[in-house]
């Protein structure tokens, strides 16, 4: 029991040396890391505006600077596998988000059976990403890769990637079927 409590006391030095013990990321902290970036994002879009980036180009910079710096600022936070797993699917929710923006935006801008094809690009992705998904899951499993909390953070961590990219293809064609690139 004194080894034991010895560890424990040893280990929150430890952490503690390093910064503070991960903290669960509450839907208050969650809103005060929202605040923080948007005070970064202010003075981004100044920068950009100085460089007279293409504003397109700005909105897009400053959703996903958004979202990486959610991410990050989360993590920051709570380091644990759990919290950094929780990160990633939050991240993909906000990605998930913008994907859904530009979508309605190339949307608007697309004539006749062009939406159609848009309509039916993005079905097929939908069907991609869920298979995708389930073979992310299957590889993860005890059976393959030996499961575990690294496994659940592997998942997250490609499950953002997946959506971020969908994401990123839905802007650029937007960008360019508006010819803002």
């Amino acid at each position: 029991m004194k080894i034991a409590l010895t560890t424990f006391c040893g280990l929150l030095v430890f952490m503690s040396s390093f910064g503070q013990i991960p903290t669960e990321v509450t839907t208050e902290l969650q809103k005060k890391i929202v605040q923080d970036i948007e005070k970064e994002i202010s003075v981004l879009k100044q920068q950009l505006e100085k460089e007279k980036v293409n504003p397109v180009e700005i909105e897009f910079t400053l959703d996903t600077f958004s979202v990486e710096r959610f991410m990050d600022k989360w993590v920051e936070i709570d380091y644990s596998d759990l919290g950094m797993r929780d990160a990633g699917y939050e991240g993909a929710k906000l990605y998930d988000s913008l994907l859904n923006k530009y979508y309605k935006k190339l949307m608007a801008v697309l004539k006749g059976d062009d939406k159609k094809m848009l309509i039916q690009a993005q079905k097929a992705w939908l069907v991609f990403r869920d298979n995708e998904i389930k073979l992310i899951e299957t590889i993860s499993k005890d059976d393959y890769a030996g499961g575990g909390t690294m496994q659940q953070l592997t998942e997250a961590s490609q499950y953002v990637a997946l959506i971020k990219s969908r994401a990123v293809a839905i802007f650029n064609d937007f960008a360019r079927a508006t010819q803002n690139y």
